[in-house]
């Protein structure tokens, strides 16, 4: 914990600035240009990142992963709504096998909060700012939201992650404590994707984990 809060405290920002820019600063943004910005930095720079991590789109600005112990992970870029080209980047996770119609994305944090302890936003307010800011923004979620789902994929991870959860959202965290005893997680999984709308490679993508991971444990068995 001490080495992690440590990275967090070296972590700079580029890029952001305050989430509403005034009315006269507006009005000279080409608004078209900071939008066709966006969208080329957001695929060569967080698009490039997480779809080599497994991640798929979802909808316009997000991202959601399929994990091992049948977990969605979830990340997306909020824009800002009254047009100030500024945009912070969510994170967040949630059992697949419970039933939900909606995203529950009550374990997740902002991503500058998680950091720092502040909200940050990001501009892309033309083609320097735009860039600048994804590989700032690519260069957090690498080095601290990708190691956050890691911590997750096991059961192990989970139950501790659930731990720090009740804290804030006890009926929650023991309503999720409670599912992970279901045994058959699967048709439940499956139910989830198709509730939620998910990309149907997520389905897809678990069953070549599940493969890899019982593989991985027959060669740990045969060496003990």
């Amino acid at each position: 914990m001490g080495a992690e809060l440590l990275e967090k405290e070296k972590f700079i920002f580029a890029g952001n600035r305050p989430y509403l820019r005034m009315d006269d600063e507006m009005a000279r943004i080409d608004r078209k240009g900071a939008d066709l910005a966006f969208k080329k930095y957001k695929k060569q720079i967080m698009d490039g990142l997480l779809l080599k991590q497994g991640f798929s789109r979802w909808k316009s600005s997000a991202y959601v992963r399929r994990n091992r112990i049948g977990l969605l992970e979830y990340l997306d870029l909020q824009k800002e709504r009254y047009g100030s080209k500024t945009f912070c980047v969510n994170f967040a996770a949630m059992p697949l096998y419970c039933g939900y119609s909606w995203p529950v994305m009550s374990m997740g944090d902002r991503l500058g909060v998680f950091i720092s302890g502040k909200d940050v936003w990001w501009d892309y307010c033309d083609e320097k700012a735009a860039e600048q800011s994804f590989e700032n923004a690519a260069a957090a979620v690498e080095q601290f939201v990708l190691p956050w789902f890691q911590e997750i994929s096991s059961e192990k991870g989970y139950r501790k992650m659930l731990a720090e959860f009740a804290k804030s959202l006890p009926e929650l965290a023991a309503e999720w404590l409670d599912a992970l005893e279901l045994k058959e997680k699967e048709p439940l999984i499956q139910s989830g994707i198709q509730q939620l709308k998910l990309p149907k490679k997520l389905s897809k993508l678990q069953r070549a984990d599940w493969r890899t991971e019982q593989s991985d444990a027959g060669k740990q068995e045969k060496i003990w």
